[in-house]
């Protein structure tokens, strides 16, 4: 049977196939553009100025959970569960969390500009962020709203009109920060993010009233109590984890920028971490096309199925990591003479192997979303950031290699702590986690990038000794196939 043939004769290869690669390609284009357009930028500005970029965005970022809290993963759920067979009630739950969100994300961005002052002369120890930090609130409202209606066109598993989404998001990002960041510096580059944002916006307002139409679905306020309740009964827990994680990223940050030269530290990291983000974005192609696909009633389940949602995006991740971490000489290229090479190689080697764990754990992550387990991920995420504020605060001193150190360390204490604690929960198959393949694919990783980090100076032996190692990881993957096929 030829390739096309498996893949028309089984929907759940179809809808995976079909929907990874407008997925992929839709998130390749966006990443991709909005990494370049911060390569440029890194470019384009000082370290320093860099560093201040991301400290708005983080700051953004953290608000942004309270703006939106959870309610685009949550109408994901619900317009997966109920377009087929309650099309009125899912009719509801859109209008609902539209509007909801809209509601939220406005009162957030008025906070922002009321307490700008304090915000950036206090906790960001610059007063010169107070406008751009005006003009994130602004950008929060649409980022929100934009959540929100991509949240609603997984749900609706139409993934082309997705994909055009972020095909659209990207070039208007692109082109509004490096424009922007040209003429005006960081909050030339914020204002050009926010007209894009506002774009995209228009954009998807558009995509999704041509999909409801389609799916005979319509944005209905009619019961928008109930809809409201039940919107937060799950949206709640889910944004827990996100908001404990964000303000945890926010006041390390804000640790990092009160030392000596902070905002070259962190404009060091952030440079550094565009690529490790660019890994995650098949994760999150791949996963936005799972988690609708495994929320669907209708779907069945096989060997082959689990075993891609536990560990396809972590194979795919390490596949695309391998070349950063062999040659990460191609780092340093792309980000110009005022990253040195010395600086970036270890920041690069611990942000991947922060970026894996991330990814091997998605299938874990999506199990808690679909049996409604999203309080076991506040807990796991609340040993992360105590974890992560503890290991920071004595290395601190460090700045960016104390910083990435600080993620990892805590990552890998999380991996090992809540993965174990998820399966014994049921929650989860024991293989996963459980086989010696999986310690070994571990074990080989962690020692690749310690070799190109510890001999980076020593090109031969380290391009020796990685191609052994990576011969074995391509064993160790064809082994945890062959026994997850028999256990799953």
């Amino acid at each position: 049977m030829s390739i096309k043939s498996k893949i028309s004769g089984s929907g759940f290869v179809k809808k995976l196939v079909l929907g990874t690669f407008w997925m992929t390609f839709g998130s390749l284009m966006s990443r991709g553009l909005f990494s370049l357009a911060s390569i440029v930028l890194a470019r384009i500005l000082t370290v320093s100025e860099f560093g201040e970029f991301g400290m708005i965005k983080s700051t953004i970022d953290n608000f942004l959970i309270f703006a939106s809290l959870g309610i685009g993963l949550t109408t994901t759920k619900y317009i997966s569960e109920l377009k087929d067979d309650h099309k009125q009630e899912a009719s509801s739950m859109l209008g609902a969390s539209l509007s909801l969100v809209v509601l939220l994300s406005s009162a957030v961005a008025v906070i922002i500009m009321l307490f700008s002052g304090p915000i950036s002369g206090t906790f960001l120890n610059n007063q010169d962020l107070q406008i751009p930090l005006i003009i994130g609130g602004g950008t929060l409202i649409f980022i929100s709203l934009n959540g929100t209606q991509m949240g609603a066109l997984l749900g609706f598993q139409a993934y082309r009109k997705n994909s055009t989404a972020n095909i659209l998001q990207g070039l208007f990002l692109f082109l509004g920060l490096v424009i922007g960041g040209y003429l005006g510096g960081v909050k030339g580059a914020l204002l050009g993010n926010l007209i894009a944002i506002f774009l995209v916006s228009i954009a998807l307002q558009k995509l999704v009233r041509d999909e409801s139409k389609k799916q005979s679905i319509s944005v209905s306020f009619k019961e928008w109590k109930a809809s409201v309740r039940k919107i937060y009964k799950f949206a709640i827990p889910a944004s827990l984890s996100t908001i404990i994680v964000a303000p945890t990223i926010w006041v390390l940050n804000t640790m990092l920028v009160n030392q000596p030269n902070g905002y070259k530290e962190l404009g060091l990291y952030s440079a550094v971490i565009i690529f490790s983000t660019a890994i995650q974005m098949f994760n999150g192609a791949i996963g936005n096309v799972l988690l609708p696909i495994f929320l669907s009633k209708s779907e069945g389940k096989s060997p082959k199925k689990e075993f891609f949602n536990y560990f396809g995006s972590w194979i795919i991740s390490i596949m695309i990591a391998i070349p950063l971490i062999l040659f990460p000489e191609v780092t340093s290229l792309i980000l110009g003479k005022k990253f040195s090479i010395e600086q970036i190689v270890p920041i690069l080697g611990m942000s991947i192997i922060t970026t894996l764990i991330i990814t091997n754990r998605a299938g874990v992550s999506r199990d808690l979303i679909v049996k409604n387990k999203m309080w076991l991920s506040v807990f796991s995420m609340g040993q992360w950031a105590i974890t992560n504020l503890i290991i920071f605060y004595f290395l601190k001193d460090l700045g960016a290699w104390g910083f990435a150190f600080s993620y990892m360390i805590s990552y890998v204490i999380n991996y090992l702590v809540f993965v174990p604690y998820f399966i014994n929960k049921g929650i989860s198959p024991r293989i996963i986690f459980y086989n010696k393949w999986n310690m070994i694919l571990w074990l080989m990783i962690a020692s690749l990038v310690a070799v190109n980090v510890y001999y980076f100076d020593v090109l031969f032996l380290r391009i020796i000794i990685s191609v052994i190692i990576l011969l074995i990881i391509l064993f160790s993957i064809f082994k945890l196939y062959k026994v997850c096929l028999q256990k799953l």
